[in-house]
């Protein structure tokens, strides 16, 4: 009769035992959900920040006034031969300032080109997700995020909202001075929550256009069947990092320069 009693006290104690193993589990996986949903809310969060401070600094009155010249974010390109191209630049937290014409790369395409050609400039302009790389590529001295900015004045009209608006005119002179679009690109990610090989990150970010509205005359490319999502040319830097899962975010803003004669 004891040993009946012993086993079934043995039994009960097992039980309770794999609850609390239950109970426990349960738990931890809860809170591992929580944390997942805490930290990607902050990565969010960060992301969207660091891509609006670059379009603060891109609105400031300063800046303004540097970017209008032919070394700056919209003079340089702002020419007919320069129409459809990129001008990249990392929003890098060890420049003094937010754009140095000398730290820039200009992505295009060209005919019969299989892929954008994006070492007009060279690749200085480029952030670089690699983590043997000297200099800091990240928008703070922490080294979470990284945003990359496109500058682009597209010629595709049926694009372009403000295409049939009215020009700016000069009575006296009677010249006249279309308005014109510019788009820019933020993308901003965080390369150190994820395991993809940062040099497929910098494809994305070296080898890949935010815009895809390419001139008329440029021919586009076959892309062989079987290619990889990541290797297909035709790909945005969106696109691209989406096919890798980077936590990252692209926001875009459209602005008409017109010129104001007084």
């Amino acid at each position: 009769m004891r040993n009946n009693q012993v086993g079934a006290t043995l039994i009960v104690v097992l039980i309770f035992l794999v609850a609390i193993t239950v109970i426990g589990t349960i738990a931890i996986r809860q809170s591992i959900v929580g944390l997942n949903i805490a930290t990607n809310s902050q990565v969010a969060q960060l992301v969207m920040q660091n891509s609006d401070a670059a379009f603060f600094n891109v609105e400031h009155a300063e800046n303004l006034i540097q970017s209008f010249s032919g070394s700056g974010m919209f003079g340089y390109i702002n020419n007919e031969n320069d129409k459809d191209k990129e001008l990249v630049f990392c929003f890098r937290g060890d420049q003094e300032r937010f754009f140095d014409i000398n730290k820039v790369s200009i992505m295009q395409w060209e005919s019969s080109k299989t892929k954008p050609t994006a070492d007009a400039l060279g690749k200085d302009g480029y952030c670089d997700a690699r983590t043997n790389v000297s200099g800091n590529w990240f928008t703070s001295g922490r080294k979470a995020v990284m945003t990359q900015v496109a500058v682009k004045f597209p010629t595709a009209t049926e694009q372009d909202a403000f295409y049939d608006r009215q020009r700016g005119i000069d009575p006296k002179e009677a010249q006249i001075e279309d308005a014109k679009r510019v788009k820019i690109f933020a993308v901003s990610l965080m390369p150190s929550l994820t395991s993809v090989d940062r040099n497929l990150i910098n494809v994305c970010l070296q080898e890949r256009m935010s815009d895809l509205s390419i001139p008329d005359d440029t021919s586009m490319p076959t892309i062989p069947s079987g290619t990889e999502d990541k290797d297909n040319p035709l790909k945005t830097v969106t696109e691209c990092l989406a096919s890798l899962n980077v936590p990252f975010t692209t926001q875009v803003s459209e602005y008409t320069i017109t010129q104001n004669f007084s």
